[in-house]
């Protein structure tokens, strides 16, 4: 009995363990009791000029705020992280820093995500552009798909916009566009969007089909990807 349940707490440690690094995958490494008292000793912030980039992910980790597969933190992120900065702030112009620096951090690390997202997506992508290019009849020929998304939450609906516009205006997606898109508000999410296109359908695809609409919106992806967007779809 005594050695099942010592196995049951080992048990119950690793995945308590497994779940903080889980948690802090901005910095696995980081030690949330010496951050803690640093931050206390010396003020949260990096400098009087505010917050380097690794600063921003060792307070995103000591949140639990995290990365995406690509490394990048959530655009709005830092206001989970508020109330930690606030306690150890030793300037009210802190504050403001925070914010301004959690974006550019975002700023760099989308950078770098644009140039991941077009070099895995573009094979696929240029591979079915010669597609389109070579049959043309093919692509246009069936009927039009409407197409719901629903993805890019907390997006400002003028940052959606510009890459709808984006997407359509620099991809072979303009090719399959029937109309103008549009972008109703989502009521069951804050800052969030649905967005809508009627796209011409290739030959033998059927308006409510679940797998002629999965076509499309895999081209969709692609195009997103090549223009250093992740779709989330």
């Amino acid at each position: 009995m005594v050695l099942g349940t010592i196995g049951m707490l080992l048990a119950a440690g690793a995945i308590a363990g497994a779940a903080d690094k889980r948690s802090k995958k901005a910095n696995p490494n980081l030690n949330n009791k010496r951050f803690d008292a640093d931050c206390a000793r010396y003020g949260v912030a990096t400098s009087s000029a505010g917050f380097t980039s690794q600063k921003i992910m060792d307070i995103a980790a000591r949140c639990g705020v995290r990365p995406n597969k690509y490394g990048v933190l959530p655009e709005d992120g830092w206001k989970r992280c508020m109330h930690y900065v606030s306690n150890y702030v030793n300037n009210p112009g802190d504050i403001a820093h925070f914010e301004r620096d959690w974006r550019k951090t975002v700023a760099i690390q989308l950078n770098g995500k644009a140039e991941m997202l077009i070099e895995k997506h573009w094979p696929d992508y240029y591979h079915q552009y010669q597609g389109f290019l070579k049959y043309p009849d093919h692509w246009l020929s069936g009927p039009p798909l409407v197409l719901e998304l629903k993805h890019w939450h907390g997006l400002p609906k003028e940052d959606h916009l510009a890459r709808m516009k984006d997407i359509q205006e620099n991809t072979f997606w303009s090719e399959l566009v029937i109309g103008r898109p549009v972008l109703r508000h989502n009521p069951r999410f804050e800052d969030a969007h649905i967005e809508v296109w009627t796209v011409r359908g290739s030959k033998n695809d059927k308006p409510d089909s679940w797998i002629s609409k999965r076509k499309k919106l895999a081209l969709y992806e692609d195009c997103c990807g090549v223009c250093g967007y992740d779709a989330m779809l």
